[in-house]
């Protein structure tokens, strides 16, 4: 279980109204998102508010000193599969989180993800068995799949009235012994612990 910084409910008033903005305005620039097909690629523009909401997850998140390799090391931000949205990595890679650079990484089957700190997998990916091999990792895994964090997948991405929206799953892995902002949670449409 992730510990919370901050006290849920007084942070919840002040700061929900701010960051819900903050992700609208993401959806906007990026143009929206149509209702998604589970089996086809995602657009352009979908994989643009991915990675805005990758970047806005990792910076609520933070991960021990020990899940780095040195102080000045980069954070990791990864994508599953033959056809991971690679075309995104310069619109991640030109940010940090605090002081550390983004470095993007695309993984295959077979491969280690050592160093890997968040882990974007694809539904229309092999990604169950990957979420099977992660289970004693700290990495945070993103999906897109109806059942991703049923399965054990920390956090969900969903499509609701043409808004992106997502689950957390405390229980999954990827969530032990980090620290986790108590405003992303007042986001979440869903808290699963």
């Amino acid at each position: 279980m992730p510990k919370l910084r901050g006290s849920f409910k007084m942070m919840r008033r002040k700061v929900v109204s701010k960051l819900v903005v903050v992700f609208l305005v993401l959806s906007f620039m990026a143009g929206g998102v149509a209702a998604q097909d589970w089996t086809a690629r995602l657009s352009v523009s979908e994989y643009k508010l991915r990675a805005a909401y990758l970047y806005n997850f990792s910076k609520f998140i933070r991960w021990p000193d020990s899940a780095f390799a040195s102080k000045d090391a980069a954070f990791v931000i990864g994508f599953f599969g033959e056809d991971a949205p690679m075309e995104i990595a310069g619109l991640l890679t030109s940010r940090a989180i605090g002081s550390r650079p983004i470095h993007v990484r695309q993984y295959r089957i077979g491969e280690h993800m050592d160093g890997c700190h968040m882990l974007y997998l694809q539904s229309n990916q092999e990604w169950k068995p990957v979420l099977k091999t992660l289970k004693s990792s700290r990495i945070i895994t993103v999906g897109d799949a109806p059942s991703f964090a049923d399965d054990g997948g920390a956090i969900q991405l969903l499509t609701i009235r043409n808004r992106l929206r997502f689950i957390i799953n405390l229980k999954a892995p990827g969530f032990a012994g980090v620290d986790l902002d108590s405003r992303l949670l007042s986001l979440a449409l869903e808290i699963k612990d």
